[in-house]
């Protein structure tokens, strides 16, 4: 399996919101949940103070939490690229991959009273097209791919797996990295 993952340099995200926002045009999923959220984040003491910005969604983890508790086998782990998705028509919104997931990214449906999650736009990847979050971030600062190439489209600056604000990858090995940060 050839892993897919986001590559987010937070030096870079403005917290504008537009991946949130393209997000929930982009999968119809109204205003009421984002599969995808902007997070601020402060540390140091005045007079040295930094601030920044974390976007993140489902981390398409290589040994999914969500998928382990799902009754149903609505949680499935694509073989060819590893996007993890919900299958709406298996899924009977038990929530039970809510609780399991440690970064919040199974979100309620209360309308169709199903479980949703970012899909990583496998419509559009399907399609040879990047994800929307990536395509309308302002910044440039959400880039994906697979993880093996990591370091080379992060750069010189290189990755790392968890900065503060982002949990314990140790638990579930999700595909997200990070551009170290700038000092």
């Amino acid at each position: 399996m050839s892993q897919i993952g986001f590559l987010i340099d937070v030096s870079k995200c403005i917290a504008c919101n537009s991946c949130r926002v393209a997000c929930q045009i982009h999968n119809n999923i109204g205003y009421n949940i984002a599969w995808r959220e902007v997070s601020i984040y402060e540390d140091g003491e005045f007079p040295n103070v930094n601030q920044y910005s974390i976007s993140l969604s489902c981390n398409h983890c290589l040994d999914p939490a969500c998928m382990k508790v799902c009754p149903v086998n609505a949680v499935i782990k694509r073989n060819k690229d590893g996007i993890v998705y919900i299958d709406d028509k298996l899924c009977n919104g038990c929530e039970r991959c809510i609780g399991a997931c440690p970064y919040g990214a199974p979100k309620k449906g209360y309308l169709e009273n199903k479980i949703t999650k970012c899909h990583f736009c496998k419509d559009r990847q399907d399609n040879r097209e990047i994800p929307v979050c990536v395509e309308t971030c302002l910044g440039g600062a959400l880039q994906y791919g697979l993880l093996i190439d990591m370091e080379k489209i992060a750069g010189k600056r290189g990755i790392i797996r968890q900065i503060e604000g982002f949990r314990d990858p140790s638990f579930t090995n999700p595909s997200t990295r990070f551009v170290k940060p700038l000092k």
